[in-house]
């Protein structure tokens, strides 16, 4: 389906610009945070940001987990009730992928979230479920809210199965963004190995694996997975390219 660049409001006559990823923003559109590509109004001083997704939202969507739902894209939610979206589990504030006959609603960042994610070592692998097998490792709930199950990444290891929520990776990415944690290292190309290195240590149930912890045996070991699952889920929500996962898959396997 052909897709279309959305413009800016204020400046129609300009055209969006395609930036590569780097430092976080908040979408114009959707008004959810990002650090992936965005496309930005040309005007100087405009301020007018789009994910992606929301730039080249298409009329009509679909996704596997709503196979009864034909997702119809809208600048602003119809009706007058507050909605939020059966993906991630946050208000809907802005674009809009909703479903008239079945109710749901999807950000046009969570409706492009990938099937499943690895590094590529055969290390780590997530599959994205709408129905988790247990209770997520960080908020110890199989629900974000009540009544809202949202939408997990999972792991298989040997102890069991792991279960990320979409929404707290990004309730622990919107928390150090609003305490400035990303304004001074975060670079052109997305965070710093410091950085996810930092939150990954902060947030160990997070990133937790039993089975790796046992086999590797060493704190040292244990923290590089850490890492390297935080960055899966991290690049996987919010768009950002994992860069250095070869070099550190290489000094976990050579340790």
């Amino acid at each position: 389906m052909e897709t279309t660049k959305r413009g800016c409001p204020s400046h129609p006559e300009r055209q969006m610009l395609l930036k590569p990823q780097g430092s976080p923003y908040r979408c114009s559109g959707c008004r959810e945070v990002g650090f992936g590509r965005s496309y930005h109004c040309e005007m100087k001083n405009c301020g007018y940001i789009l994910h992606e997704e929301c730039a080249t939202a298409v009329s009509l969507a679909f996704h596997r987990f709503f196979p009864r739902s034909h997702f119809e894209f809208y600048e602003k939610a119809p009706g007058h009730r507050v909605r939020y979206c059966d993906a991630c589990g946050n208000d809907v504030l802005g674009f809009v992928y909703h479903c008239c006959s079945t109710g749901y609603d999807l950000h046009p960042c969570c409706i492009k979230l990938k099937d499943s994610i690895s590094d590529g070592e055969g290390l780590v692998s997530l599959e994205l479920c709408q129905k988790v097998p247990s209770k997520c490792v960080q908020c110890k709930h199989r629900n974000v809210v009540d009544g809202i199950r949202g939408w997990s990444y999972v792991s298989s290891d040997s102890g069991g199965k792991c279960c990320y929520h979409v929404w707290c990776v990004k309730q622990l990415i919107l928390e150090n963004l609003n305490k400035g944690y990303f304004s001074n290292e975060t670079s052109s190309i997305g965070m710093s190995d410091r950085e996810y290195s930092q939150l990954a240590v902060r947030n160990m149930d997070m990133v937790r694996s039993r089975r790796i912890s046992r086999r590797l045996g060493t704190m040292k070991k244990y923290t590089k997975i850490a890492v390297l699952v935080f960055k899966l889920v991290f690049s996987a929500v919010f768009g950002n390219p994992i860069t250095a996962i070869a070099s550190l898959v290489e000094a976990l396997v050579s340790d």
